[in-house]
C-alpha cells in the first residue's frame, strides 16, 4: 500500500502529460485504502498465482463476510464477479485504488515462459489525477468490495442466486453490481455507458470514465438505499 501511495503522488508531481491542475483545485493526493474481499490471498492457492480473486475459498462465505463487514459500517457491497484472466477486472480494482496513468497486465500464469506484460497507457484530460481520486474516496467511504471468482471456486454460482443477480449476469465479466443491505442485487454497472477503450494494436487501452463511473455507482447506492427503507 505504501508503494500504491508512493506511486499516484509521483503521477500527480511528475507525469508532464498528466499533470493536472490537483493541487490547484485543493484536491487531496492521498488515496484510502478500502476494505475488499478476500482480505488476503492464499499462497497454497494454485500456487499463488491469483492477485485479486480467492480461487479456492467459499465464495458464499467471503461474500458474508464483505455483507458483515458492509452492515457494521454502513455501507453497501460492490461486487466485482469475475476472474484473474479478465482484464477489465484487473483494470478496474486499480481504478477503485486510485490508479491513472499507467496501468500493467500480464497475459498468461506468472511464470510461464510464454507470459508477456503489456503497460497500458491513458491518455486523458488534465485533471485526471483528481478524478481518479475522487473515485477511490467515493468508493472508501460508500462500499465494501467483494471479488468472486467465478472460474475455480466453490459457490460463485450460489453467490449469484442467493443475491438474485443470476437474472441479470449476461456473457461477458466483471459482472460489477451493487448489493442493497439485505445482501440483495439492486442493478449494475453497464459497461457500454463507462469504459473507455483504444483499440489500436500499438496503442491500446482498457479503462473507466471515472466521473460516468462514480454516477452510475451513486444511482445505484440510492437505489440501494430506498429499496431497504
Amino acid at each position: 500500500m505504501v508503494m500504491h501511495r508512493i506511486r499516484v503522488l509521483l503521477f500527480c508531481a511528475l507525469s508532464t502529460f498528466l499533470v493536472s491542475s490537483c493541487a490547484d483545485n485543493q484536491v487531496p493526493l492521498e488515496p484510502l485504502k478500502f476494505a475488499s474481499y478476500p482480505l488476503e490471498l492464499s499462497k497454497d492457492c494454485r500456487d499463488g498465482r491469483a492477485k485479486i480473486y480467492d480461487q479456492c475459498s467459499d465464495q458464499m462465505v467471503l461474500l458474508n463476510a464483505a455483507l458483515e463487514q458492509a452492515a457494521a459500517e454502513d455501507k453497501l457491497v460492490l461486487v466485482s464477479y469475475g476472474a484473474e484472466w479478465c482484464i477489465w477486472c484487473h483494470v478496474f480494482d486499480l481504478h477503485l485504488a486510485g490508479y491513472f496513468g499507467e496501468f500493467e497486465y500480464t497475459y498468461g500464469e506468472p511464470g510461464d515462459a510464454q507470459a508477456a506484460t503489456s503497460k497500458l497507457y491513458e491518455r486523458s484530460e488534465s485533471d485526471v489525477c483528481g478524478q481518479a481520486i475522487a473515485l477511490n474516496h467515493f468508493i472508501a467511504q460508500n462500499f465494501v468490495v467483494a471479488h468472486i471468482d467465478y472460474e475455480f471456486a466453490p459457490n460463485s454460482s450460489e453467490v449469484l442466486y442467493q443475491t438474485e443477480a443470476y437474472h441479470h449476469i449476461g456473457n461477458w465479466v466483471p459482472f460489477i453490481f451493487v448489493l442493497d443491505r439485505d445482501g440483495k442485487y439492486v442493478g449494475e454497472v453497464v459497461h457500454d455507458d463507462v469504459e473507455v477503450r483504444r483499440d489500436f494494436f500499438i496503442d491500446w487501452y482498457r479503462g473507466y470514465d471515472r466521473p460516468k463511473l462514480i454516477a452510475v455507482l451513486k444511482g445505484l447506492q440510492d437505489q440501494a438505499l430506498q429499496s431497504s427503507d
